[in-house]
């Protein structure tokens, strides 16, 4: 691994995200409390100050309260300043382009449904249109980038789809297709759903303060997202956290993967509507009749045994990884939420190791569809302002 050479423009853009963060988490700071936070000077302080108010990051917002002397001025992220685009695409084609503020504000969203199986080259060609008029309804506030989730595996680095089995995609390069097709020119991060939600819990939900950390997302499709020491973990070809395609289901059903057995073909959505004999018409139906429907046995049955094999999957990610909190999003969650804590907790605490069951959190995500762009959105926010050192 190489060592990045820290040269003098490079620790004060390091210092200058460190601030921003510090500024973003406590909402409101004074130039007092980042001096003293961070040991900074106060030249050097101004300085940050200064230039993370002329990129419209900042702006000052009232005066702190003190017994004497001259207020110090609060400092707050700017609601007027700089935008981000969310583009999430969903496993049976539907897709939301959103604009997002640094404050976790959506200002606007729009959504499209692609034809199954559509060819690629079209499918980007639909999304360009829509992020174009979103951008349109803004023309005068600044860009930082296209956030981009999307499920299957997904490298990345490159900005490929390498593999999508519900979009039936191989090797296609939606980053640079989605470039060609917009407007302008910012940075477009491609990332698996499933990861953008787990970073949308690092920056906007309850995984703020956890440095080992694993987001399932339990709807359309089985995925997890994880975090270890405070980095999210991708393993080799960007293939981690494929949870749903762990064969525990003995002679199970054909899964969209082409394997057999896979969690994913017995508790997703679509599986639990195809069991159902119901078609599948999206997250959002099969979430309210399942809901409706939950008082018929057979319904009740086939719902405690899906929360029952994703605390099988927690028990697995607990004596493998050690996570401090599991966060679990997606429709799922949405059916009986305090009966799935319950069973998921209660397999946990019947065959996790001891120690691990005793200290883990186990929660429902605090978001919900409506807020869902602010994954895309923290896709952007990652990318600009992490704080790793080493690339």
């Amino acid at each position: 691994m190489m060592m990045t050479t820290l040269t003098s423009s490079r620790i004060n853009d390091i210092h200058k995200k460190m601030v921003f963060r510090y500024i973003w988490e406590k909402e409101q700071a004074s130039r007092t409390q980042i001096r003293s936070h961070f040991g900074f000077s106060k030249s050097t302080v101004s300085g940050i100050i200064r230039d993370l108010i002329e990129q419209s990051l900042i702006v000052e917002n009232g005066q702190e309260d003190a017994p004497l002397g001259r207020k110090p001025e609060l400092l707050t992220v700017n609601p007027h300043g700089p935008m981000i685009l969310s583009v999430l695409l969903k496993d049976l084609g539907d897709v939301e382009v959103a604009v997002v503020d640094l404050k976790g504000t959506i200002l606007s969203r729009e959504s499209l449904t692609l034809l199954t199986k559509e060819p690629p080259q079209a499918a980007v060609g639909e999304i360009a249109w829509f992020v174009n008029a979103a951008l349109a309804k803004f023309p005068h506030t600044t860009c930082l980038g296209i956030g981009l989730g999307a499920p299957g595996i997904v490298n990345h680095s490159s900005g490929i789809i390498e593999y999508s089995a519900h979009f039936g995609w191989k090797g296609i390069p939606i980053g640079s297709m989605l470039s060609a097709g917009v407007a302008q020119e910012f940075p477009i991060l491609v990332d698996n759903r499933t990861t953008a939600a787990t970073l949308g819990e690092m920056w906007f939900g309850s995984g703020k303060n956890s440095r080992n950390l694993i987001c399932i997302n339990c709807g359309e499709a089985i995925g997890a997202g994880i975090v270890i020491e405070g980095k999210i973990y991708r393993g080799f070809l960007d293939g981690v956290g494929e949870i749903g395609h762990i064969p525990l289901i003995p002679n199970g059903n054909l899964c969209f993967c082409g394997k057999t057995g896979c969690v994913e073909s017995m508790v997703s959505l679509p599986a639990l509507m195809k069991r159902m004999g119901r078609k599948y018409t999206g997250e959002d139906d099969a979430t309210r009749i399942l809901r409706n429907e939950i008082g018929k046995p057979s319904i009740k049955e086939m719902t405690l045994e899906a929360y029952s094999t994703l605390g099988e999957i927690a028990v697995i990610l607990t004596n493998i990884l050690a996570p401090e909190k599991i966060i679990f999003t997606g429709g799922l969650t949405r059916i009986e939420p305090e009966e799935m804590i319950s069973s998921v907790q209660q397999k946990v605490q019947e065959k996790a190791l001891e120690p691990l069951a005793r200290n883990i959190q186990l929660e429902l995500s605090s978001f919900h569809q409506e807020t869902e762009p602010l994954w895309g959105a923290s896709l952007v926010m990652e990318n600009i302002f992490s704080l790793e050192i080493i690339r």
